[in-house]
């Protein structure tokens, strides 16, 4: 039997870092080891630091109880290769880059590195040969998209690829889970929202070029399609809505689209990727957070009311998890990729399932 990967957790105690725990408690390829979190956290078990649902969760993890491990200092030393990170930016610019440079192999959730045009930002079903721009068999950073950018790029992927996408206008309808545990809750945006989140409009408008853009002499060429957003926060616990107007290179009428969409193959094939990635309603009503987040484990992707756009068109809704797609499970599943592809130092390739 292979034995499982060690891995790290930055950030365990946060709501993306209980999501991640949970779903490496009980991985085919990885076996957590070592936690870490902000100085008010070290040196308690982990058990006494997550909520008790996720403490229970991990008391009764396969291999051993995890809300025994002790927490460490971002500071410390780690020994397993590969690192997921669910710490804010802020800390994530000051330990990811060590650990990298310490060899380790580092899953980022932080917008720090996005940009960045050395750190590969993935969507495994998307652009797996992005990770073209790290070196196998060493450290280095690799990370995954915005919550909003997530289902966005899933749904533009197969579309720009078949037709060619030239512009694309979007309207994020947010859930408060997406702003952490300080944010604002359902209660506080009850019967209100709030119109734009600061700094992510240029989070959506920048990555989803990176991720549909190109692969060419070591760099990525990003998309060439203007993207323009305005985002906003609703009373909404989980899942994130993105509306959807675009223009192609030529006329695409639903059904075309919906024939892409239903059809597309990505290719990679992982533990934690659902089978198809994209799930296309017919249902006037759908896609709703409460009905269809949870679709996949919350990695499927829902695109509905797909119809024509009087200014660009095609026009459509995509909703996806963003503490699952958006975040923890994109995490775990952009660590899964670099497992199969030789990115974790010290260990042979995991096999993508067939």
């Amino acid at each position: 039997m292979v034995q499982p990967i060690p891995v790290a957790v930055l950030g365990a105690t946060g709501l993306v870092g209980e999501r991640i725990l949970l779903r490496l408690a009980t991985h085919p390829w990885f076996r957590v080891t070592e936690v870490a979190a902000s100085e008010r956290s070290v040196g308690r078990r982990l058990g006494e630091l997550v909520s008790p649902d996720v403490s229970a969760a991990l008391a009764a993890a396969p291999g051993g109880p995890l809300s025994e491990l002790v927490v460490k200092g971002l500071a410390d030393a780690l020994a397993a290769p590969l690192v997921l990170s669910a710490l804010p930016s802020a800390a994530a610019t000051e330990a990811e880059p060590r650990l990298a440079s310490a060899g380790h192999r580092v899953v980022s959730n932080a917008s720090a590195w996005r940009a960045d045009p050395g750190v590969p930002l993935v969507i495994p079903e998307v652009n797996p040969d992005h990770l073209a721009l790290t070196t196998p068999g060493g450290g280095g950073i690799v990370t995954n998209p915005n919550c909003a950018v997530a289902p966005l790029a899933m749904a533009l992927a197969p579309l720009h690829r078949a037709f060619r996408v030239e512009r694309v206008v979007v309207t994020t309808f947010q859930a408060v889970s997406g702003a952490g545990r300080s944010g604002p809750s359902v209660l506080e945006l009850m019967d209100n929202l709030l119109p734009t989140i600061s700094g992510e409009e240029e989070k959506v408008e920048r990555e989803a070029q990176k991720i549909l853009g190109e692969l060419a002499d070591g760099a990525v060429v990003p998309a060439d399609f203007a993207v323009s957003a305005t985002t906003t926060r609703v009373p909404v616990l989980h899942g994130h809505a993105v509306d959807v107007s675009v223009a192609f290179s030529r006329a695409v009428a639903p059904e075309e689209a919906r024939e892409a969409l239903e059809t597309w193959d990505p290719g990679p094939r992982l533990p934690s990727l659902p089978s198809p990635p994209i799930r296309v309603t017919s249902d006037a009503l759908r896609p709703q957070p409460r009905l269809d987040r949870d679709t996949g484990q919350g990695m499927t992707v829902t695109v509905g009311r797909l119809r024509p756009c009087r200014v660009h068109h095609l026009r459509f809704m995509v909703l996806a998890h963003n503490l699952e797609r958006g975040a923890a499970g994109a995490a775990v599943a952009n660590a899964e990729l670099c497992a199969a592809r030789s990115l974790v130092p010290g260990h042979a390739p995991r096999g993508e399932e067939s």
